[in-house]
């Protein structure tokens, strides 16, 4: 037998007295820990707006969180993504899984191939680091003392989280999901502290070297250099917490082994003779194998998901990435601090819980250990909670975001956003494209949890039917608009059709709902089959009908009550009518910007009285909307809540892992 442990009796043993016991984190403990930590990045770009140049914001936000969002996506995502999901019969005829430490429930085989995302992981942070600075990035940044070294930094900090890698998928798997989100918790604070305090303190370090002094007098220096510092100190922190976790729980020896690669002996027979060898297997092979159709689908995934930040990033100035990012930023608010915190839990738990289904498991085949009733219950009611959550707040950001966009963008930007950059146009249409990132984030969370290789092919041609209809919607816009005149938008011509200003936004919508459509197509198809298999019954289907569990999890299932809905078209439509009446003109608010230069204060007064109209409209209307939901959507949200707080996730997931 291979190193790999036996389990004698389905349990693991204890091992020097110290194995730490899962954790009965619910689905809406995770997903507050992770809001909190969106809202300090939050809160950390909006101080910064205030103290950092719009170039310097557009470069950190889109063209280095760009270079680092790349290498953690290809180096990662596709392993973590499989090697996180229940799939117990791999390895039940050939090898046995760990019974004792931070290796239990796995084989060495499969936990080699978490160490992957560190070879990968450094041989990317190099290749891509080195032709951003060599060809990619803008040569004017290059004049910047402190480019090189921020780069430095933010690959630093790309190698921290990508060696903490092995360690989070070892924690998820042995009931510890929450340790992640209270170590993104712990690093957004230090990310927060050290940025803020590097950009206020450093410019005034009176005994610096005299070398470096020229540098701390450059604005774009220290702030450039502040962001590498931030990111660095992110990453490392995220290291630091894991593997303080894991020498606490278990032992320094134990922790330092997770990093050492070693092989099982796998027993395998010859079809043809049926004489069984045995043979030593470093990586599994069929996990290894869908690692690489995941990956496949992950580029296609990350450059449609990104494809804003490329094009920007290619043919705008800096000054227009960081309007374009301010906007962006703000817009995507609602979808990093509430969506993408409920995508990466809702993922982590479908992970799991649940196993591949496709129609050859038919009815006519036994259930898979897997797929246990009351895991196929959950989810359904996890998902149906979600998606009608997602399109509540898809109705209120309709609503309000258009209409109010330039408002928000003054109060929280200040005039020289607002005015001087297409941020509020952007901002409103994002407005539209959030439902849509939600809808899918959770959507296409499921499918990646759940998909057989099969399906994952599957869902590549729907990617890359995706990336025509990205190209063919953009291409059209530019050609729509190159044919007008470039009015008051402020763009040179030649880029005029590149900078439709919300083009990229539309197209990115409309690819985005090719997708969505798919992903919940896919899991509407999954939770029927899942019945059949099971042959379960759903709760709240008094009939017996097989498409009980389906209907729940249907569009129309998710929508917000009739009364409700004839609420947010009446308080849109009002909006739409009596902002533009109300709002100062251009000519009014940028008086009042200059009124700003010479007199902070008082040009602020006056900036906040010119607006005080909107702003009552809007909070009336956020009154009626408040009062709408209360009435008619309480009870629905109030099951919403219950089912995203049920604590059984746990110990459905302890019971799973017992039949390892």
């Amino acid at each position: 037998m291979s190193s790999a442990s036996t389990m004698t009796d389905g349990k693991p043993d204890a091992v020097n007295g110290k194995r730490p016991q899962p954790t009965a984190a619910s689905a809406s403990t995770l997903i507050l820990l992770q809001i909190s930590a969106r809202a300090l990045t939050f809160v950390l770009n909006q101080l910064l707006v205030r103290l950092v140049a719009p170039g310097i914001f557009g470069l950190a936000n889109i063209q280095l969180e760009l270079l680092l969002s790349t290498i953690l996506f290809l180096s990662r995502d596709a392993i973590r993504t499989i090697l996180i999901r229940n799939d117990r019969t791999r390895h039940a005829s050939s090898v046995a899984a760990s019974g004792a430490g931070p290796r239990s429930g796995t084989t060495n085989a499969t936990h080699n191939v978490a160490l992957l995302t560190i070879p990968i992981g450094f041989a990317l942070t190099a290749i891509a680091c080195g032709a951003y600075t060599a060809f990619i990035s803008p040569k004017s940044i290059h004049a910047v003392p402190t480019f090189h070294a921020s780069i430095a930094l933010y690959a630093l900090g790309a190698l921290s989280e990508l060696v903490y890698e092995p360690l989070l998928i070892r924690a998820v798997r042995l009931g510890q999901p929450s340790l992640r989100v209270k170590a993104e918790g712990a690093a957004v604070f230090v990310k927060v502290l050290t940025t803020i305090v590097t950009i206020l303190c450093l410019p005034r370090w009176l005994t610096a070297p005299s070398t470096i002094k020229h540098v701390l007098a450059d604005e774009k220096a220290v702030a450039l250099l502040a962001f590498g510092i931030g990111q660095a100190s992110f990453g490392m922190t995220m290291l630091a917490v894991h593997l303080s976790y894991f020498v606490t729980s278990y032992s320094v020896r134990q922790t330092l082994d997770l990093y050492i690669p070693r092989p099982d002996r796998v027993t395998r027979s010859d079809p043809r003779t049926g004489v069984a060898s045995t043979e030593t297997a470093w990586l599994d092979r069929a996990t290894v194998s869908l690692c690489m159709a995941m990956a496949q689908q992950g580029v296609l995934k990350h450059l449609l998901t990104e494809a804003d930040k490329f094009a920007v990033a290619r043919y705008a100035t800096l000054e227009d990435q960081g309007g374009y990012a301010l906007a962006s930023n703000y817009g995507s608010l609602v979808a990093r601090i509430l969506f993408q915190p409920v995508e990466e839990t809702a993922r982590i738990v479908f992970s799991s819980e649940l196993v591949a289904l496709d129609d050859e498991s038919g009815a006519s085949r036994p259930a898979p250990t897997g797929i246990l009733r009351k895991a196929v219950e959950k989810a359904a009611s996890m998902l149906a909670a979600l998606f009608r959550l997602h399109l509540l707040l898809a109705c209120i950001m309709i609503t309000f975001g258009g209409p109010l966009s330039t408002a928000f963008l003054y109060i929280m930007a200040g005039p020289q956003w607002t005015l001087g950059t297409s941020a509020p146009a952007i901002l409103a249409a994002y407005t539209w494209y959030l439902p849509i990132m939600g809808i899918n984030g959770i959507a296409e969370g499921f499918v990646q949890s759940v998909a057989s290789r099969k399906q994952v092919k599957s869902y590549n041609r729907i990617l890359l039917i995706a990336s025509v209809g990205f190209v063919m919607v953009l291409a059209s816009i530019n050609y729509a608009v190159a044919s007008r005149p470039t009015g008051n938008l402020g763009q040179a011509p030649g880029v005029s059709s590149f900078l439709a200003k919300t083009g990229l936004v539309w197209a990115n919508a409309i690819s985005l709902s090719v997708r969505a459509g798919w992903c919940w197509a896919f899991l509407i198809k999954y939770f029927g089959l899942a019945e059949s298999v099971t042959g379960q019954k759903s709760k709240h289907d008094s009939t017996g009908s097989q498409a009980a569990i389906q209907h729940r999890v249907r569009p129309s299932a998710a929508l917000p009550s009739r009364p409700a809905m004839v609420v947010f078209a009446s308080v849109a439509g009002v909006l739409r009518v009596l902002v533009p009446k109300l709002m100062p003109t251009a000519a009014e608010l940028q008086q009042s910007s200059n009124a700003n230069e010479e007199a902070s204060r008082a040009g602020r007064l006056q900036a906040i009285r010119l607006l005080l109209p909107t702003v009552g409209l809007a909070g009336a209307c956020l009154g009626a909307v408040l009062t709408s939901i209360f009435v008619f959507e309480r009870a629905a949200l109030l099951e919403t809540l219950r089912s995203l707080g049920r604590r059984d996730a746990s110990q459905s997931h302890a019971d799973t892992r017992k039949s390892q």
